[in-house]
């Protein structure tokens, strides 16, 4: 009797609590008046542990590349009151991303669809409305040109303002491309684990194509899926602060016998942490937040589970679950100081740290916190440190701190080979291509 008395009294608390959380939870939900884009992926269609790399051939063709896929899903999730009225285009950029303002290889009619598949999200979902998807190469979008394209999503309503945009590659394979990986070491800021690697590209000309070695001129690096964290090897490397640590970069040779893009003490970071969210006993659909079963802690160097290679995977989900879930993340430093931000960065941020996505250090708990909304999936992640920047983008990145090094970590590198093509007044073509990993490169 006492016991049902108690429960009595202390069920409307439970329930304000309850109240406050979903409240919380839904906070940063918009007025759906207007599209919003929740997330933007794209990957091979193949698998979506693929690249986004279209590869397209011409006269100067010689080598393979080797990819599964031949053409790339482009998916976004919509928060929306109706089907949303949208289109995309596509616009071909520099090897530093910056958009080509050229009439010739930017045809405003070529690269534009709204050929979109849409599906609606399941009923139980409140983060999202309808999903989209786009396949390209197709029918109405076919590509001349290789190098760095960004697809960029608008609304018929107000075509002049850019609702989301992600980044994918078309290649020529012209030239041949091997890529070698030897051990090294860094010098850390903190005491950490310092393994790390140095990398040669070696470009060497294949078949009929003449390359005029000047022109022949960057060789970008990336780890897979992170397509924001690029790794530049040139003769005029621009310089950056997004990354914590600098490199040693050189390039020597000549194309016709082998031209090498060099870059040395690239900090090998650590295997990815792994998210399982198809998990619905350990993930339920709820409003109020779903915290980690187990804090995350402080690794050095060590990781206890395989990972995806950076990507997320749906093909387990089934359709009637396939929404967001509210998620609280949990990293207990275990006593480890660090006088910089902590970033939450993986697969479902398309590996890019923002303010959104910083942690909070709970003083009475002793640990860092962040909740945040999650399509469900199995993801890989890591916990970054850094700082905001006067334009409020994060810079001098780090994986160290809390995730160690080692050699071992088995994350595979991409390469693209640039070529300044003079033609139409000069665009950076994409010639060549590998990809490797510590485990599987020449050495």
């Amino acid at each position: 009797m006492r016991l049902h008395f108690l429960l009595l009294l202390l069920f409307p608390h439970f329930s304000w609590v309850l109240a406050q959380e979903n409240k919380a939870s839904l906070s940063s939900l918009p007025d759906f008046s207007k599209p919003v884009i929740r997330f933007i992926r794209v990957y091979g269609e193949k698998s979506e542990l693929d690249p986004p790399v279209i590869v397209v051939g011409d006269e100067r063709t010689a080598v393979s590349t080797g990819l599964r896929s031949d053409k790339i899903v482009i998916e976004f999730d919509v928060a929306s009151k109706v089907p949303p009225s949208l289109f995309a285009r596509f616009v071909h950029c520099s090897y530093d991303w910056k958009e080509d303002e050229n009439i010739f290889i930017n045809e405003a009619t070529a690269y534009r669809t709204s050929n979109i598949f849409w599906e609606s999200a399941p009923i139980s979902s409140k983060y999202y409305n309808f999903r989209g998807k786009i396949i390209i190469p197709n029918e109405q979008v076919k590509f001349k040109y290789s190098g760095n394209w960004k697809v960029k999503l608008f609304d018929y309503s107000e075509p002049d303002v850019v609702l989301a945009e992600a980044r994918f590659f078309v290649v020529n394979p012209i030239a041949n491309v091997e890529m070698r990986f030897y051990s090294d070491f860094y010098k850390p800021e903190r005491n950490v684990t310092a393994s790390a690697y140095d990398i040669e590209v070696l470009v060497t000309a294949a078949g009929r194509a003449k390359l005029i070695e000047s022109y022949l001129h960057s060789v970008v690096l990336y780890r897979n899926h992170r397509w924001y964290e690029p790794i530049v090897i040139s003769m005029n490397a621009p310089s950056t602060d997004y990354f914590k640590y600098k490199f040693s970069t050189s390039v020597f040779g000549f194309v016709s016998n082998g031209k090498v893009f060099r870059i040395d003490g690239v900090p090998a970071e650590n295997g990815y942490r792994v998210i399982d969210l198809t998990n619905l006993a350990l993930y339920p659909s709820m409003n109020a937040p779903v915290r980690l079963p187990i804090s995350d802690i402080r690794r050095r160097g060590s990781y206890f589970e395989p990972h995806d290679d950076g990507a997320m995977i749906t093909s387990f989900v089934s359709p009637n679950y396939d929404d967001y879930v509210y998620v609280e993340f949990v990293l207990d430093p275990e006593g480890w100081e660090t006088n910089e931000e902590v970033f939450l960065v993986g697969s479902f941020n398309n590996w890019r740290p923002s303010r959104d996505w910083r942690m909070y250090y709970d003083e009475n708990e002793r640990i860092f916190k962040l909740r945040q909304w999650v399509r469900r999936a199995r993801h890989n992640y890591l916990y970054a440190t850094g700082s905001l920047g006067d334009d409020g983008n994060v810079i001098r990145v780090s994986y160290d701190e809390f995730e160690g090094n080692t050699v071992t970590s088995s994350q595979t590198f991409l390469a693209f080979v640039y070529y300044r093509n003079p033609g139409f007044g000069g665009f950076d073509e994409i010639v060549g291509f590998a990809n490797a990993s510590y485990f599987t490169s020449g050495r």
